[in-house]
């Protein structure tokens, strides 16, 4: 029997169900797109896949729908999606799209927000 991750409302999914449901989202989203879209971020060109929360995360916080949900994933250059990943270099402070990424983890991830705030405003002195 396959693993199956579960989703908020306790549905349980298979990997091969989780990359059909991220597939089809990422096609919706940028259907009919044909150039490459500037980084949300720096405004560089986007070239990477990115989740503002990850998708091993989704899984263990048990809101595994998040992988597919597009506003889960930001366009992101390879040097962003590095630093959102890396949050504790405080590279990403000075991302265009900091607020909007650290709003969607709070409402979803409050846990995961809490833990890049806190360890942001101990190191960097930076208060959000």
């Amino acid at each position: 029997m396959p693993n199956k991750s579960e989703c908020s409302d306790g549905t349980l999914v298979t990997q091969a169900t989780i990359d059909r449901n991220y597939a089809k989202a990422r096609q919706k989203k940028y259907a009919g797109i044909t150039c490459v879209l500037p980084c949300e971020s720096c405004g560089q060109p986007s070239n990477d896949n990115d989740h503002t929360i990850a998708q091993a995360r989704c899984k263990v916080i048990g809101k595994t729908e998040l992988i597919w949900d597009p506003k889960n994933f930001p366009r992101s250059c390879r040097q962003c999606h590095r630093e959102w990943e890396s949050y504790k270099s405080g590279a990403w402070l000075k991302h265009g799209n900091r607020d909007e990424r650290l709003a969607y983890l709070k409402k979803h991830d409050p846990d995961g927000y809490t833990m890049i705030i806190e360890f942001t405003e101990n190191t960097e002195g930076i208060v959000l």
